[in-house]
Parts: structure tokens; sequence; C-alpha cells
């Protein structure tokens, strides 16, 4: 089988050093704008050969994975149909889906080999030398099959994403640009927003020397590579929109909630739930809940599956030590407190 991967950074890199690892008698063709990330990822054993050009790129692959940034795809798409070979499966690795599948749609009218993809997963480091074999271990992998698809591209998609060790999900476009605005674009931009406020602040040098674990977490994705962030939100800016106006409204709930001197057991309580949530969350508890028709089902019953209780106990504790605080509370120091 012959690949060619068009684009060899951090994500294209990596396919090509997981395929070569794990298929036998595979042959991978890498092309990059950047010759000098091409000859990266040839000194890495990601791809057998360099190519000069995306033509010779794909010149009888039988697979083509577009590995570049979104809007990259368009251009490069016109660039390579008519050196295709008809029975050629595309790919690609693109963060949205909608507009990629319209220009396909567009540039190769009928082409039965159609099936776009997204690999969630990648890291603030990019280019071929961060490239690693295993990056897509346990990751999910998007599939969006144009309508046109064959059922064998279908397959040789899901079978390059198995093979990395991905799961693989099956989606439409617009689902995907929806899903994933809320889990993946909104937290890009969330970061950039939380870094720009803190970095234009008068006081950053000494933020910046304060700044810990806490605010590297939240803001990490303000590293991601400026082209790659900024083909996501303008091929995806209508759904970011939608879910940045929601974390607005969050927020203000949640503000609300903090300056409600009322309303402290609730706020507590409301802290306590989400972390109850955030903790099944991170022990793998992802999906939908499935439950026989009739079955009640009481609010802990998820905590006690996956921890014997432990969750639904911990919360418990966490509930009782919130009102035992409030009992103690002296009324005059709370009126104090609202002056």
């Amino acid at each position: 089988m012959r690949v060619a991967i068009l684009g060899t950074g951090l994500i294209g890199a990596s396919i090509g050093l997981g395929l070569r690892e794990r298929v036998k008698g595979v042959y991978v063709v890498g092309y990059d704008r950047n010759r000098q990330a091409a000859d990266v990822a040839r000194k890495r054993a990601a791809v057998d050969e360099v190519a000069f050009s995306a033509t010779e790129a794909v010149r009888e692959a039988d697979v083509v994975v577009l590995a570049v940034p979104v809007l990259a795809i368009r251009p490069l798409l016109e660039e390579i149909r008519g050196v295709l070979k008809p029975d050629a499966v595309i790919t690609d690795t693109g963060s949205s889906k909608t507009e990629v599948l319209r220009w396909m749609r567009e540039i190769l009218p009928g082409h039965q080999g159609v099936v776009a993809g997204h690999p969630m997963a990648g890291k603030t480091e990019f280019g071929p030398a961060a490239a690693e074999e295993t990056l897509f271990e346990g990751a999910r992998w998007v599939i969006v099959p144009a309508v046109e698809a064959r059922p064998e591209a279908i397959t040789v998609v899901t079978n390059i994403a198995t093979t990395l060790g991905a799961q693989t999900m099956i989606m439409d476009a617009e689902e995907h640009d929806a899903y994933i605005a809320a889990i993946s674009h909104l937290p890009m931009m969330a970061a950039v927003a939380l870094f720009s406020m803190g970095r234009a602040s008068e006081a950053w040098p000494e933020l910046s020397l304060l700044a810990a674990g806490g605010f590297r977490d939240m803001t990490r994705l303000a590293g991601t590579d400026p082209d790659m962030a900024y083909d996501i939100a303008m091929t995806n800016k209508e759904n970011i929109a939608h879910w940045i106006d929601r974390y607005v409204v969050a927020l203000q709930e949640l503000r609300r909630r903090l300056v409600d001197v009322e309303g402290e057991d609730e706020f507590y309580r409301l802290l306590a739930a989400t972390e109850l949530d955030h903790t099944a969350y991170q022990m793998g508890k992802t999906g939908r809940e499935q439950k026989p028709v009739g079955e009640k089902q009481s609010a802990f019953g998820v905590g006690d599956y996956l921890a014997g209780g432990w969750i639904r106990d911990k919360f418990n504790e966490a509930m009782t030590a919130s009102e035992d605080r409030l009992r103690k509370m002296d009324e005059e120091e709370r009126l104090k407190r609202r002056i």
C-alpha cells in the first residue's frame, strides 16, 4: 500500500511513524511546503521518501492523507485532483469538517474515496520533531464519510485509525463541528482569552512570577499553532460563537452565585456537585447512561456503579461539612459581610 502524507507536522509525521512501524508492506511518501519539516520527518523515519511537490507525492498513491491546516486543504485538493488515482482514498485530519467535505465534493465531484477524518489527539508542541508513533493510542478518531464514499474506502480509513491505536466514531459533518466547537475549540478560545487578560494587566510582571500549575494548565491551548488555530476559527466560527455565548452565560451565573451571601450554602453545593461530576468523568464515565425501561435510578447511581459508593459518600460528607460550617457561622458576622 502506498500512502501519501501531505503535511509532515505533528499529526502527519505521527501517522507516518505509526504506519511504518505497524503495517507491513506500507510505503509512505511525504510532502510539505516547508522542506525542512519534510526532511526532519524523513530523518525520523516517518516517511520513506520526500516528494518535491504534492502532485508527485500523490501520483500512484492508494491513500492520500491531508494533514495540513484546514484552510490549506482546498488549494491542495485543487493541485492534486488531476493526478489522483480513480480509486484512491482521500482523508484529512482537520478539526472542522463541514467546509472540508464541501470542498471535496466541489473539487472531486463523484469521487467515491472521500472519507474525511479528525484524530482527537495532539499536544502543544508542533512539527515533526514532536511526532510520536503512539500519539493516537486511546484517542477518538472521528470518521466523516462523504455520501458517495464506497464502503471499502470507509474501511481503509477505519483500519488506519485502529491500527494507530485510536477508537473510531462515525459522525456527519454538522454534528461533528457542533460538538467539537464545545469540547475543543471553545477551550482553545477560553485559553486565549484568559492568557490575554492576564498578559494585558499592568501587574503581569508580578502575575507571571506567581503563576503556577493552575494558570499554565488553563492557558496551555493558547500555545496552539496559530495557523491551525486561525483556520479552525474561520471554518467553524458560528458554532464557536454559539458556545462562547453559552460560556459567558455560565460565567455570569457563577459570578451571581459567588456574590450572593445568602446563597453561600448553594454555592458550596454547586462546587461539590461539579467536583462529583468531574471525578466521574476522570474515572472514565463518558457517553450516555443506559438503563432498563421503567427502572428508577437514584441521583447517585452512577457514582455507586463506578466506585462502590465512594463518590456518593464523598458527596454526602461534603454536604454535611457545608451545612455544619454554615450553622456555626455567626448571624451577625454574615450581616456585616453584606454591608
